[in-house]
């Protein structure tokens, strides 16, 4: 309402009038009082007041309550005794109140550009002379307690709108309008660079995408998109001159297009509309800004997809894992099949259609056309396989795995690029892992008592995954290491060995001690952060690396010792798929030539 320049929709009130009597106290139902029906018009002079009077029109008076309904135009007149009857907001108290108190603060006007506003009002009317009956064998105990329970019922039972469904309809929410960007506009619809919607989790609003066919969720496609765009918009304080003016940096900063970084609406850039609308003479706040206006959303959203949408969907389909589940689709019709059709309807009409299917495939058509295809997908996930199930489809993993991509895709100077890698690069890098089961949930650490990836993000004890954020940040720490150890072999023009330091080769030992270093970040973006936090906390877990029952067990020093001896063996397990095995020596070889 602040805001003269948003479009303006206000959900109605809901009013409920309850009867009073002369000392004002509620009553259980109306009752008529001397001189309780005023004549119409009310005032002498009033015209439209007085087309009320019409003896056509269906006029009724209770209790304090004056109501004429009229045929004409669809419109009703009502009136109330304030001193007999009080108006009760059962719905919308919050909005009734934010209204009272923006009106207190204009002095109860309204200017021109306000007065055209309608903010819509649902009035309950609880007496049978305009048509109110109680169910029969009702417990009726009066309209106070029938007010109470419509205000439960409304206030109880009502549902917001699931975070899925805004994600599709929602066109006021930058990060709603990014991820649409990324899918298909329906479901059944295949596209060669896009994610097919009938492969997502799009009915509910749920992030998971680990178990059925699920190639991923919209729910964790917004959170990602939220995470990578990291804009928070001043909701709080949104008179803020300064907090508004620091977002629209931000966003401009990662959203806007050209030399200069600008969101533009017909040539007016974000800042400058910005103070030309929300600002007074002296520059104080006259509104709020609670978000990226809705006209400057397209320029957003085309920013959005010059600066992350390209690379983001790269990783989203052609990392293996996602790859092999859109190619079993594609061969096997899912995605505008049956299968999706099936899948795209509501439950009411999946009922209906297993008959349709029964019929076209007998009675084991819920194995064919349905359950088979769940089952493959979950191999490629690695759904009850004893190698554990694949990292790719967890939301913790990807989250990291696009925060890197936004690192080296984004936020890397142009004139870094090459030396970082391309989309190409990084996706080499990651297939190759993954061929070699280092992203399994359950990978083996050689020559460790526990897995790959215990304490980074799995329980030591339950060997279940630890869903943190602290998980995220050391699986985007190991991630980061192992891609620009590759990388940094590849600048230098040497191949990774374990035991090999000479013009040819450099040992992972000597990459993790330079990466150790804060000099190493200059070139290596956060290595020596990263190094830092998977240390301390395989330093925290020392004791049960070492097989002790206590951390006090352990000097301090020797706390270090198996902490970088731990990140050394995690850090090598990466690297493992780069380095070729040696020959083992015959043992002709092993003990020197025969004299």
């Amino acid at each position: 309402m602040k805001n003269p320049n948003k479009l303006k929709f206000f959900n109605s009130l809901t009013i409920v009038l309850l009867p009073k009597d002369g000392a004002g106290n509620i009553q259980k139902e109306f009752q008529d009082y001397p001189n309780n029906d005023p004549r119409i018009p009310y005032q002498d002079g009033n015209d439209f007041d007085a087309f009320f009077a019409a003896d056509d029109w269906d006029h009724q008076a209770f209790g304090g309550v004056q109501f004429v309904a009229t045929t004409s135009a669809a419109l009703s007149r009502l009136r109330w005794d304030r001193k007999r009857v009080d108006a009760v907001a059962v719905d919308g108290q919050h909005r009734l109140k934010s209204l009272k108190l923006w009106m207190e603060g204009k002095n109860n006007e309204l200017v021109d550009v306000e007065k055209p506003t309608r903010i819509p009002v649902i009035f309950l009317l609880l007496d049978d002379k305009v048509g109110f009956r109680c169910g029969t064998g009702s417990n009726n105990s009066g309209i106070k307690a029938i007010a109470r329970e419509i205000f439960t019922d409304l206030n109880k039972n009502a549902r917001e709108v699931d975070m899925a469904t805004q994600i599709i309809l929602d066109d006021r929410s930058i990060a709603s309008c990014c991820v649409r960007e990324l899918v298909t506009d329906s479901t059944c619809t295949d596209d060669d660079t896009l994610l097919p919607l009938s492969l997502l989790r799009w009915q509910e609003a749920n992030n998971r995408f680990d178990q059925k066919y699920y190639l991923n969720s919209l729910v964790n496609l917004h959170l990602i998109v939220e995470d990578l765009l990291d804009l928070e918009p001043p909701t709080k304080e949104a008179m803020n001159k300064a907090r508004a003016l620091s977002f629209i940096e931000k966003a401009s900063r990662q959203l806007g297009t050209g030399p200069q970084r600008r969101l533009e609406d017909r040539g007016v850039d974000l800042k400058e509309y910005y103070e030309k609308e929300f600002l007074d003479d002296d520059g104080d706040p006259t509104a709020p800004l609670t978000g990226i206006p809705p006209q400057f959303l397209p320029a957003a959203t085309a920013g959005f997809k010059e600066h992350f949408a390209a690379w983001m969907l790269r990783l989203l389909r052609d990392f293996k894992p996602y790859s092999d589940l859109i190619a079993y689709a594609r061969k096997n019709d899912l995605i505008s099949g049956e299968f999706a059709q099936y899948r795209a309807q509501p439950k009411d009409h999946q009922f209906h259609l297993q008959k349709v299917l029964a019929n076209l495939h007998g009675d084991r058509w819920k194995h064919l056309v349905l359950d088979q295809h769940d089952e493959a997908i979950e191999g490629i996930k690695g759904v009850r396989d004893s190698k554990g199930e694949q990292w790719a489809f967890k939301t913790i993993f990807q989250k990291a795995v696009m925060r890197l991509g936004k690192r080296l895709f984004f936020e890397t100077p142009e004139n870094e690029r090459e030396r970082l890698g391309s989309v190409d690069d990084f996706l080499k890098f990651m297939n190759r892992l993954y061929e070699h089961d280092v992203f399994r949930v359950l990978a083996p650490l050689q020559n460790e008592n526990y897995r790959l990836w215990t304490f980074i993000s799995v329980n030591y004890g339950s060997e279940k995954i630890k869903v943190a954020s602290t998980s995220e940040k050391r699986i985007l720490a190991i991630l980061t290491l192992w891609y620009f150890a590759s990388r940094y072999a590849t600048s230098e023009n040497r191949a990774l060995s374990f035991d090999q330091e000479n013009d040819e080769h450099v040992t992972t030992t000597e990459v993790l001690r330079y990466f150790s270093t804060k000099g190493a970040q200059a070139q290596w973006p956060a290595v020596h952060d990263h190094y830092q936090e998977l240390f301390r906390e395989f330093q925290k877990n020392s004791h049960l690396i070492s097989g002790k029952s206590e951390l006090a067990e352990l000097s301090d020093q020797k706390q270090k010792q198996v902490a970088k001896a731990r990140l050394q063996a995690v850090f090598d397990a990466g690297l493992r798929p780069w380095i070729a095995p040696q020959p083992v020596a015959t043992e002709q070889e092993a003990s020197g030539p025969t004299l």
